[in-house]
């Protein structure tokens, strides 16, 4: 027998080492593409299908990669998609004054793109070591690599969402807001489970177009197993949307209310020389709105009043003369306690009866860092305009109108934290209202995905929701994620639609009652996964860092 030679290359002494090669070009590219294949099939630009393929070039680019490289591609894809998606950040430079300010909101832009990619690495090298460690054949194997993927990327997600107080914002499921027949499914399992659903397409999708590459489809034909698998939950997320959709529930008498769009720059609000033309342009379009017949309640925006409510006469004289309008009024404004250890600042929704007297009254629970608080204040004050921290309200509170069914409100960018919704249905919310003002980002993507995101909540919950914006996007959302809309955005004016609550009887959904279960079973079943890859290893053989 023939021994096998091996070929050894020794490096003589004095001579140059032989340099690494650069990582190809192909990978990068892969990965970048990934990374703005997702970021336009997002509201901004609106390609909503390009979501089921946006994951291809990134999982061939790491289809050989080691760990270390698959995480570097995957981190890259992340920054490239976040950084696209949430361009809109960098609109809050023309609200903020000076050089370092500016360049403080550019850095806390790029900083926060860099963080919500780290969520990516998950999935990246998850592809990687298992295409690796299983190989790409069999079906069977082919279907755990793609239930293992798609748990990964839920995971991740969900992580993003409750880490650090949260930020969920543009989880992949939302690209799918306006197609109202796929969404239905997020009553069980609310936007995870149409981003397992997108993720698990894009799974079976590269897995099917690698085997053609290699040649496997066309040495001997066999049936496209792996595409069919990723094709089965969107036809059954079909089956059932069209179910719910054709079969809706017969919702309670609608309730009217007028939305109030007064369109204030950002830089009008905080001019204290604007106060009164601000004042007048809210009592002039209210003053209208209740002359509608018909209309019970007038909703203003997030933080419409320029001062505080009760602290402020002008303020409190206009209210007070709105309310003597005969429709009670939904006033968004700062709100302030007194007391001995010192002041107490809130960002609040107060409902004001018709008699001038206050309802009820919401304090809002998830603030924003560095908009409505600061961080590590010695640190950070000199990096942000925030001069007054807000304290945060502890739950959700029942807002009720004569004769009509009980509503909660959602302030500004509460709407696209899930929890805050069912908890609020929970508690016995039949139908929703965000106020927002979104002038600090406007004009951009950002009103239109902040829109997509509402729409989850009331597809998960089955209530409606009446969304008041400063500047845009006004609107109600039906139960079943239907947008109507009849002010356009960056308009001054004002739109009266009906909203049909939920009806008492209906039970709650899956979603509202038991939350983020499936989103949690992801990160459960991730962490098993994570296991089984680190201690099944095959003998001799480790992954490469």
């Amino acid at each position: 027998m023939k021994r096998k030679e091996t070929k050894v290359t020794v490096q003589r002494e004095g001579e140059p080492a032989t340099p690494k090669r650069p990582p190809p070009i192909g990978p990068i590219a892969g990965s970048l593409l990934s990374g703005l294949l997702l970021a336009v099939s997002f509201p901004g630009f609106g390609h909503a299908s390009l979501a089921f393929i946006g994951l291809v070039p990134l999982m061939f680019s790491v289809l050989s990669a080691t760990v270390r490289r698959a995480a570097l591609l995957g981190l890259l894809t992340g920054f490239v998609f976040f950084m696209s998606s949430l361009g809109w950040l960098v609109n809050l430079t023309g609200t903020v004054a000076g050089i370092a300010l500016q360049a403080s909101v550019v850095l806390g832009y790029t900083v926060l793109a860099l963080y919500c990619a780290l969520y990516f690495i998950p999935f990246a090298v998850t592809v990687s070591v298992c295409t690796r460690r299983w190989g790409i054949g069999r079906f069977r194997t082919n279907v755990r690599i793609m239930f293992s993927v798609t748990m990964v990327w839920v995971a991740s997600e969900y992580l993003r969402s409750i880490l650090f107080t949260g930020f969920p914002w543009n989880a992949i499921g939302v690209s799918q807001y306006s197609n109202p027949v796929l969404i239905q499914i997020a009553d069980r399992g609310g936007v995870y489970i149409v981003s397992a659903v997108v993720v698990w397409m894009n799974t079976g999708l590269f897995i099917t177009l690698h085997q053609y590459i290699r040649g496997i489809r066309l040495r001997n034909y066999r049936p496209h197993g792996e595409l069919m698998a990723g094709l089965l939950p969107l036809v059954l997320c079909a089956a059932y949307g069209l179910r719910t959709v054709l079969n809706p529930t017969i919702p309670e008498p609608p309730v009217q209310v007028a939305l109030v769009q007064p369109n204030i720059p950002q830089t009008e609000k905080w001019d204290k020389d604007k106060d009164q033309q601000i004042r007048d342009t809210l009592e002039a379009l209210t003053i209208t709105a209740s002359r509608i017949k018909g209309t019970d309640m007038i909703i203003w925006p997030e933080t419409a009043l320029p001062d505080f409510l009760y602290s402020c006469a002008r303020c409190r004289g206009l209210v007070l003369r709105m309310a003597d309008q005969g429709v009670p009024l939904l006033v968004g404004s700062m709100d302030l306690e007194r007391s001995s250890s010192g002041n107490t600042y809130f960002n609040s929704s107060i409902l004001i009866g018709s008699n001038g007297v206050e309802i009820a009254k919401y304090d809002k629970q998830h603030l924003v860092p560095f908009g409505e608080y600061v961080p590590f204040p010695r640190l950070m004050n000199t990096f942000t305009p925030v001069q007054v921290d807000f304290t945060k309200g502890t739950e959700s509170t029942l807002l009720a109108l004569h004769d009509h069914p009980p509503f909660s409100v959602l302030i500004c960018f509460e709407d696209s934290v899930a929890r805050l919704s069912s908890n609020a249905v929970r508690s016995g919310a039949r139908w929703l209202v965000n106020q927002t003002n979104d002038a600090w980002f406007d004009p951009g993507a950002q009103s239109e995905q902040h829109v997509a995101h509402a729409v989850f909540r009331c597809v998960e919950n089955r209530v409606p929701m009446a969304r008041c914006g400063n500047t845009g996007v006004t609107c109600t959302i039906d139960a079943y994620g239907k947008v109507d809309r009849s002010l356009q955005p960056l308009t001054r004016g004002f739109a009266v639609s009906q909203v049909r609550p939920r009806p008492a009887a209906q039970a709650l959904t899956f979603y509202t009652r038991y939350h983020d279960v499936f989103a949690q079973f992801a990160l459960f079943t991730s962490g098993v996964v994570a296991l089984v890859l680190l201690l099944r290893r095959p003998p001799g053989k480790t992954d490469e860092v």
